[in-house]
């Protein structure tokens, strides 16, 4: 035996004789049934950052319905006047006046103000829907993450263990004579490579697992996570993200009605009372007023609220009709790439049959000594390649299931 050989085969053997992950299998993912992606998306909504603004909307929608439901339109004000003489003639004259202001609601503007008021509450529940939507949106790219990450994973942990048992093989064989040292060195690096290549998927599950505990507080996965596929391939107008615009656009017809009572001066009703007396021996007069002031021409201080309001319902409008038609899009997008993986997969099936039966014989001419290591090697990362392809694929399919199931605003 050559020294070249016992040097090859004194490595081989010491790196045997170091700690070897291989000894312990790949630990599998945790899942229960009581975590479910209904109860992982409650947990992201409650968390969710977007859920501050429900509060801030709730209030408006207090203030308004208290303003609709207030008696007047403005507030109500009280003067108190008092003159006399006293620096002047002296002649004991005196004046005293109050008086109470109530401004009215104009026609037809407290009807408005109550319509703003029932869409500023029809709005908040659109809202919490999209915020659900939200949710589920994470939670889907979450779990996908880590099924996607440990399906790469698994498949890493295989081919590393197929490697150290042909490097085990070569080792023995090198020992008996029938293969040369450089074989054994190839062999080795062959799986210290397919070690790495483990090591490096491992650490991607790794990261997407703690993605996950942060956002759902949750260390477990859904025993059920796959999702079916919706028979509806047209975006609902019920989808969430265009109900919330809906209502908004509701929301902004009642203000574009409101608008036109912006600007304008409220009637006023005013009540009164006066006690006065000319002089000192004159007895207190007491009397009691009442009166009315309302603006005249005041439809030009209107217009500026009425053309804005306008430009906001319409510019609203676009925004609608934009993210209808880009949801459409992202909707065929999904379900076009649906189609063309499944079309894929079925010739990755036929090909991954294939490259496993030439991995059959290119092994067994290898055991028969008719073959080098290096040809071996070149047929076995061909067919983990075919067949890693059609395991992802196989993951993506159902992920591409969920997508479209996003895209159509289904809530988990």
């Amino acid at each position: 035996m050559s020294f070249r050989t016992k040097l090859a085969i004194l490595c081989i053997v010491a790196g045997m004789a170091m700690p070897q992950i291989a000894s312990a299998e790949m630990n599998t993912l945790s899942q229960s049934s009581a975590v479910t992606l209904s109860s992982l998306t409650q947990k992201v909504y409650e968390l969710e950052p977007a859920r501050h603004s429900e509060l801030a909307q709730q209030q408006q929608i207090n203030a308004n319905i208290a303003l609709a439901n207030a008696t007047f339109a403005d507030v109500k004000s009280i003067s108190l006047n008092h003159q006399n003489d006293v620096i002047g003639s002296g002649d004991g004259l005196q004046e005293w006046e109050s008086i109470v202001e109530m401004p009215l609601w104009l026609p037809g503007q407290k009807q408005q103000q109550l319509s703003l008021s029932d869409k500023l509450s029809a709005e908040l529940p659109a809202y919490q829907q999209q915020v659900m939507l939200a949710a589920s949106a994470k939670v889907r790219e979450l779990i996908w993450n880590v099924v996607l990450a440990n399906t790469d994973t698994k498949q890493a942990y295989q081919i590393w263990q197929s490697a150290q048992r042909l490097e085990q093989d070569v080792v023995a064989r090198v020992k008996a004579g029938e293969l040369a040292g450089t074989e054994g060195l190839l062999a080795n690096t062959n799986a210290l490579e397919m070690q790495n290549q483990y090591l490096l998927k491992k650490s991607e599950l790794d990261f997407a697992l703690s993605s996950y505990y942060v956002i759902t507080k949750e260390r477990r996965l859904p025993e059920r996570y796959e999702e079916i596929l919706s028979d509806n391939y047209v975006i609902d107008q019920r989808h969430p993200s265009l109900m919330v615009l809906d209502q908004h656009i509701n929301t902004l017809r009642a203000k574009q009605g409101l608008a036109q009572f912006d600007g304008a001066v409220n009637p006023s009703l005013s009540v009164g009372v006066r006690r006065e007396r000319g002089g000192h021996g004159e007895n207190f007069t007491n009397s009691m007023g009442l009166g009315i002031s309302f603006a005249l021409d005041n439809e030009v201080y209107r217009r500026p609220a009425i053309a804005d309001a306008a430009k906001e319902l319409a510019d609203a409008e676009i925004i609608r009709q934009q993210l209808e038609r880009e949801l459409t899009i992202k909707l065929f997008s999904h379900l076009h790439a649906l189609e063309t993986k499944r079309l894929q997969l079925g010739l990755l099936n036929e090909q991954n049959e294939t490259t496993q039966q030439y991995l059959a014989l290119q092994e067994r001419a290898f055991e028969l000594g008719e073959l080098d290591l290096v040809s071996l090697l070149r047929s076995q990362s061909l067919a983990n390649e075919v067949y890693n392809r059609k395991l992802a694929l196989e993951v993506d399919i159902k992920h591409n299931v969920a997508l479209i199931n996003q895209a159509l605003g289904i809530i988990l």
